[in-house]
């Protein structure tokens, strides 16, 4: 047709961007508190990210919603309406941290009645939803996996500061968590 530009309108491009909107919520997720305990205790998102498999044995499965993002982010071109639930089904599975009623800390190892959640808890439910909103977006608009927009410089630089995020984590002593001290129940006191 005559007059047709292909020429992408601000509409169709915002959406290009979901993957790196979604990176950077995340990432900036870590940079605060993800759960708020009795006794003013708080447990930091970097901390929950590093130690998250620990909370299978006490049926925490929620951490899971990373691993999952991650696959859904790399799946996004090639296997968009596969990432598309992917995402969904990490959406879920953090949102389902709602339920969640007690968490141990890592300096005493004790588990504390959990009072609230951070901005990085909100955070990362928000990285979530732009990813499977943007996502839901592309398997609407895109007839192939051509159309959906591919890797950005952004989105690749992200992704290196996150890398590097969690490197730098695993080193801070701040950060450390043995898991053994919260499997092994705590030794009676004794007294004489």
């Amino acid at each position: 047709m005559v007059g047709i530009s292909h020429d992408l309108t601000r509409s169709e491009r915002l959406p290009a961007f979901y993957i790196a909107i979604s990176l950077a919520l995340y990432l900036l997720s870590l940079a605060f508190d993800g759960a708020l305990m009795g006794g003013g205790r708080h447990m930091p998102a970097l901390q929950m990210l590093l130690y998250g498999p620990w909370g299978v044995p006490f049926g925490l499965f929620q951490w899971f919603a990373n691993p999952l993002l991650a696959v859904a982010i790399l799946a996004h071109r090639r296997f968009r309406r596969l990432a598309l639930v992917l995402g969904l089904a990490a959406l879920y599975l953090a949102a389902s941290s709602l339920g969640i009623e007690r968490l141990p800390d890592n300096l005493s190892y004790a588990f504390h009645d959990l009072t609230g959640f951070g901005a990085g808890f909100y955070l990362w439910l928000l990285a979530l939803l732009v990813f499977c909103a943007g996502q839901a977006w592309q398997c609407w608009q895109a007839r192939s996996a051509a159309d959906v927009p591919g890797w950005h410089w952004l989105d690749v630089v992200l992704i290196a500061a996150l890398a590097v995020t969690l490197y730098a984590a695993t080193q801070m002593p701040a950060l450390r968590f043995e898991p053994g001290k919260v499997l092994m129940p705590p030794e009676p006191a004794q007294t004489l």
